[in-house]
């Protein structure tokens, strides 16, 4: 979603494809951002002490799922043609469902922006003792400019800065350990915990064609799938455990405030957002021009970076529970009837159109059940579309809607 894992040229699966190691920097960066830090810490907030580990392990599995099955439509074969998220979506959605797709994308990541942004402003202003908007213009602006290096450039800055958030998941370990587990066999709570973290990745589950296009084959999707899935997994814990031990959900000001490391850690933050950012400007770029084709370049990623950099000012980050919430019920549904025509055509199968009966009604319904707080409203979304899904692939379908 960055220009910093911007795919490859179109080229063909096997064994002249790219390896994971040309695609990792999208997949690690969001992985091993400092989001999750804050998401485990919220987690721990909510919770009032340690986080489930069921529920983490739960949550872990389903975000496996839904990449991996979304990133099968950016692999080809001899079968199934792959592509990113714009190449494919016309042989599989209509262009009504193509542009209302278009639509939640591009908000959806000029969302992550101004979190990514607001969250890595906050520190820089911190350590630069600039006022936080101050901060969070200027590395909106850097962001801007680096979307515009080269896919190798990019995925080499996407590595660097990620190997910043993994130091900075160190620098939580090791100095902020907090006084005993962060993790709990209780199962009491769990279901809000695992809409947090399917939505942490319901975006780039969606785009996830975006950065499997082009890679040699499945094994390499598994690996670039366990990069972000296991360090955002054990992120989350270390989040958690920096709650435990200062009981404050907001890692920036955590850092701020932690003796002789608290510049390095806030150094760490700033560098640590540059790969997630790149990737909501990449990816809400491609989202955007999906649904207006003759829009420049530029003129679609100033969409996501000017109101993505309003919210940065406005501390969107601080709210990133109701956001994560929000995208676990609106966008995996999607992803169930798209993941399952693609194994359909990988298996030799004639191409279908996916009816919009198969998820929109399901994303609706989670949706509306997220803004009531239902704690199962993402999972209802997702058993909702399987459902739906299935009764599609029989042939039988809802007269209402055909």
């Amino acid at each position: 979603m960055t220009s910093s894992s911007r795919p490859a040229p179109s080229s063909p699966a096997g064994p002249a494809g790219r390896r994971w190691t040309g695609a990792a920097g999208a997949w690690l960066g969001l992985g091993a951002a400092p989001a999750t830090l804050t998401m485990g810490a919220a987690m721990a907030d909510r919770h009032g002490g340690a986080v489930p580990i069921v529920a983490v392990l739960l949550g872990a599995a389903l975000m496996a799922a839904l990449l991996y099955g979304q990133g099968m439509l950016g692999l080809g074969s001899s079968r199934a043609e792959g592509g990113t998220l714009t190449d494919v979506a016309p042989t599989y959605l209509s262009p009504a469902a193509r542009t209302a797709v278009g639509v939640l994308l591009t908000l959806a990541m000029i969302g992550w922006n101004g979190f990514n942004v607001g969250l890595g402003g906050a520190s820089l202003g911190t350590v630069t003792s600039l006022p936080e908007p101050v901060g969070a213009v200027l590395l909106a602006a850097a962001v801007l400019a680096a979307s515009y290096a080269s896919g190798r450039l990019g995925n080499r800055i996407a590595v660097v800065t990620t190997l910043a958030a993994l130091a900075l998941v160190a620098v939580c370990v090791i100095r902020l350990s907090p006084p005993v587990l962060p993790v709990t066999a209780d199962v009491r709570g769990i279901l809000p915990d695992v809409a947090v973290l399917v939505g942490y990745v319901a975006v780039f589950a969606l785009r996830a064609p975006d950065f499997s296009h082009g890679l040699a084959g499945r094994r390499d999707l598994l690996v670039c799938v366990a990069l972000l899935v296991v360090p955002a997994s054990l992120a989350t814990l270390a989040g958690a455990g920096v709650w435990l031990r200062t009981g404050s959900p907001d890692v920036v000001a955590t850092l701020a405030g932690t003796g002789d490391i608290a510049a390095f850690g806030n150094l760490f933050v700033t560098a640590a957002v540059f790969a997630p950012s790149l990737t909501t400007t990449y990816s809400g770029a491609l989202a955007i021009r999906s649904v207006r084709p003759g829009l420049s370049r530029t003129a679609a990623m100033l969409t996501v970076a000017v109101p993505g950099t309003l919210l940065a000012v406005l501390r969107f980050d601080l709210y990133l529970l109701p956001w994560l919430s929000a995208l676990a019920a609106a966008l995996p549904p999607l992803v169930v009837p798209m993941a399952a025509e693609a194994w359909h055509r990988r298996r030799g199968g004639a191409p279908r159109m996916i009816p919009v009966w198969t998820w929109g009604p399901a994303g609706v319904t989670a949706t509306a059940l997220a803004l009531l707080g239902v704690p199962a409203a993402s999972l209802a979304g997702l058993a909702l579309a399987l459902a739906a899904t299935a009764l599609n692939a029989f042939g039988r379908r809802p007269a209402a809607f055909s």
